[in-house]
């Protein structure tokens, strides 16, 4: 249940973030400033590979300060999207659906899940993939053979193998 609640207020956080827009008013840019980034790629069902369409994903400053400018966009219709004119720093990135479970950032090669991402000056950053997972709650109450509620008691959610599975296990 805590799981779920904070799920529910990672989606609820995203749909309040505002779209991308310019920097803050604060950062100038001028002819000697760095050139900025782009961040590019696709959000996907890992279940069947469809797009996910309405989507979202953040860029959000690593360390995060209250004056921090977070970056987000919204997909189109093939799961695409483009954030741009983003300045060079390091960054937490992951991607948001509401009825899916939020997934951070990986990197290429690597397995830790939530890597930051770093961006240098002017750097392109194309073909990041993510592949959300479909959320799923379970609910009941455990009871004993009086019909009282358990408390305590652990309890696991199993998934029936499939035939091609249990063949390989023969």
């Amino acid at each position: 249940m805590r799981r779920f609640l904070f799920v529910a207020a990672i989606i609820g956080l995203a749909s309040t973030l505002p779209a991308q827009g310019p920097p803050p008013s604060g950062d100038k840019t001028d002819a000697h400033s760095d050139p900025p980034c782009t961040v590019s790629g696709q959000v996907l069902t890992a279940a069947d590979g469809h797009p996910l369409k309405s989507a979202q994903v953040a860029l959000v400053p690593e360390p995060q300060k209250s004056d921090s400018h977070i970056y987000t966009v919204r997909f189109d219709s093939d799961g695409r999207f483009l954030l741009k004119d983003v300045p060079a720093g390091r960054y937490k990135f992951f991607a948001l659906h509401a009825g899916y479970v939020k997934q951070n950032y990986r990197s290429r090669g690597g397995a830790e899940d939530g890597a930051v991402l770093s961006l240098r000056a002017g750097q392109k950053v194309d073909d990041v993939l993510f592949g959300l997972t479909r959320a799923a709650v379970i609910t009941g109450i455990l009871s004993n053979e009086n019909g009282e509620p358990l408390t305590g008691a652990m309890v696991a959610a199993l998934r029936k193998p499939t035939e091609d599975e249990i063949e390989g296990w023969a």
